[in-house]
C-alpha cells in the first residue's frame, strides 16, 4: 500500500487508487482504507476519499461480475448453439436446465410460459432434486411467478414452498422449502413471455451475477421456443391440403414411409376417385366442384380414427392409410351412408358423391409405397371400368 501523510491531497488520492485499480483490478482493502483515511487531516478530503472509494467499490462489483460471467461465456456460447439448432420443446427445455445447472446451485428449476393476458400459466418444464415433474396450469394470481410477471423485473426471494407456489408437490414436504430463489421474467419485443427459476435449499446461494446469467440464458431459451412454435405452425401447413382440411401428398409419403420403416408396418391402403366431379364442374362451375370435394373429404373425416387416417393426395384423389385389421367392406358402407346423407344441393338439384374405390394390402400387395400405390391404382381403375361407385381389392 502507498503510504499517506496529512498533507496529500485528494487528486494525488485519486490518481493512487485508480492506477492500482487499472494494475491489478481490485481495490485497497477496508483496512487500508480505514488507514489512509486515518492520514488525512480536513473534513473535505475525507469525504471526497469517502465518495472515491464508494464510486471504485461500485467499479470494483461491475467488473468482477464482468469477469464472472466472461468466466461463463463458452458455455453460454456453445448452449446457444443447442439451441440455434433444437427444434424441439422437450429438448429446449431439458437443455436449459442441464445448462443453469452448470453455473449455479439448482436445487429446484422451472420455466412457465405465458401469453400477455391469460389467466394461467403454463409450468412447460419443473425439476426438483432430480426428479422431472408433469406439465401442470397454475393461475396467474397470488404467487411469486405472477409477480414477477406483473413487476416485469427479477424477485430474489428467500424461502418458498415449491408445492404452495403449483399447487402440485414436489420432493419430501420436510424438505420442501428452498432458502435462495430466482424468480427471472422473460421480456421480448417489450412482452412478457414467461418466468424461468432457479431454487436452491441453502441460503444465499445467489448473487448479482447470477441473476444476470440466468435472464441471459432465459431470453436464448424463448427466444428459441418462439422459432419452434413458428417452425411447427409452417410444418403444419405444409402438411396440410388447404380446401379440405385433410393431410395432403407430403404428409401421406412421409407418413406411409414411416410406416413401412417399422417392423409390423401398414395394414390397408385404401385409394379413391371421384366418379362425378368433371360433371359438376363443367355443369355448375368450380366453386361449387369445390364443395363436391369438400363432402368427399368429410365423408373420409368421418371413419378417421387413430388407426384410420386420410389424405387428398390430388385433384379428386384420396388416400387413406388404414394401421389395423378393420375390415374395408364396413369403412367403405360407413362413406357411402354419409355421401347418401349429405348431397350437394345447388340450384334445387342434389348431388350425391360418387366415389371407385381400389384397396391394396401389406405386404401381400407390395413392400414399398410405389408397389402399394400402384396396386391400389390398379384396383381403383377396375372398379372404374365397372361403373364406378364400388369398391375393389386387388388381392382379388
Amino acid at each position: 500500500m502507498v503510504e499517506y501523510d496529512g498533507n496529500t491531497n485528494g487528486l494525488q488520492i485519486t490518481l493512487d487508487l485508480l492506477r492500482d485499480l487499472n494494475r491489478n483490478h481490485s481495490l485497497v482493502s477496508k483496512s487500508d482504507y480505514l488507514e489512509l483515511k486515518g492520514a488525512i487531516q480536513g473534513k473535505s478530503q475525507e469525504g471526497l476519499l469517502d465518495n472515491i472509494y464508494l464510486q471504485l467499490e461500485g467499479i470494483q462489483d461491475q467488473i468482477e461480475r464482468l469477469t464472472w460471467l466472461n468466466s461463463h461465456y463458452r458455455i453460454l456460447q456453445n448452449f446457444a448453439q443447442i439451441c440455434s439448432k433444437t427444434l424441439s420443446e422437450e429438448i429446449l427445455l431439458k437443455e436449459s436446465y442441464e445448462m443453469v445447472s452448470q453455473v449455479m446451485p439448482t436445487d429446484s428449476f422451472y420455466i412457465a410460459i405465458y401469453n400477455e393476458g391469460d389467466s394461467h400459466i403454463r409450468i412447460a418444464f419443473m425439476i426438483d432434486k432430480g426428479k422431472e415433474y408433469p406439465t401442470v396450469t397454475v393461475e396467474f394470481g397470488d404467487n411469486h411467478t405472477s409477480d414477477a410477471i406483473r413487476a416485469r423485473r427479477i424477485i430474489h426471494h428467500r424461502e418458498t414452498r415449491v408445492e404452495e407456489e403449483y399447487n402440485v408437490l414436489l420432493g419430501d414436504q420436510e424438505a420442501g422449502v428452498t432458502q435462495s430463489c430466482l424468480y427471472v421474467p422473460v421480456i421480448i419485443d417489450n412482452q412478457v413471455k414467461g418466468v424461468i427459476s432457479a431454487q436452491c435449499y441453502e441460503e444465499f446461494a445467489y448473487r448479482k451475477e447470477h441473476e444476470e446469467l440466468l435472464q441471459i440464458i432465459g431470453t436464448q431459451v424463448f427466444s428459441s421456443l418462439e422459432s419452434v412454435r413458428l417452425y411447427e405452425q409452417i410444418y403444419q401447413i405444409s402438411q396440410l391440403d388447404e380446401l379440405t382440411g385433410l393431410k395432403n401428398y407430403r404428409a401421406f409419403h412421409d407418413d406411409l414411409t414411416s410406416l413401412l420403416g417399422k417392423s409390423d408396418g401398414m395394414n390397408k391402403l385404401i385409394m379413391i376417385d371421384s366418379d362425378g366431379l368433371k360433371e359438376v364442374n363443367d355443369h355448375y362451375g368450380h366453386d361449387i366442384g369445390d364443395v363436391y370435394l369438400k363432402v368427399l373429404a368429410e365423408g373420409i373425416k368421418s371413419i378417421c380414427n387413430d388407426t384410420v387416417e386420410g389424405y387428398r393426395y390430388a385433384g379428386d384423389e384420396f388416400m387413406i392409410i388404414v394401421k389395423s385389421e378393420q375390415v374395408i367392406d364396413s369403412l367403405f358402407v360407413k362413406l357411402m351412408n354419409y355421401y347418401a346423407a349429405h348431397p350437394v344441393t345447388v340450384q334445387g338439384n342434389q348431388i350425391f358423391v360418387s366415389i371407385s374405390t381400389g384397396v391394396s394390402s401389406y405386404p401381400k400387395d407390395g413392400t414399398t409405397v410405389d408397389t402399394l400405390k400402384k396396386s391400389a391404382d390398379t384396383a381403383l381403375y377396375s372398379a372404374k371400368k365397372q361403373g364406378g361407385n364400388q369398391i375393389v381389392f386387388a388381392s382379388n
